[in-house]
């Protein structure tokens, strides 16, 4: 099974890089860590489970939007 996958975009190295720092708790807190990629300005986390068979789990899905809701309040909305 695919990962779940969520890509953020910043102004700049250093807004992806405070980012990824701002989220990591949450994933401390739920002791689980998704793989995440940094390029430049990108962020992209992919979600799944490997006790779960590398499967996707509603653990990924709520740690997920807990991120996507954190990123949401960073951006400005049109």
């Amino acid at each position: 099974m695919k990962p779940l996958k969520r890509k953020y975009s910043f102004s700049n190295f250093e807004e992806a890089i405070a980012f990824i720092d701002r989220v990591a708790s949450i994933f401390s807190r739920e002791n689980h860590h998704p793989k995440i990629t940094n390029f430049y300005n990108t962020v992209e986390f992919a979600y799944f489970t490997t006790s779960a068979n590398n499967s996707i789990t509603e653990l990924d899905h709520k740690i997920a939007n807990e991120v996507e809701v954190i990123y949401q309040t960073l951006t400005p909305q049109s």
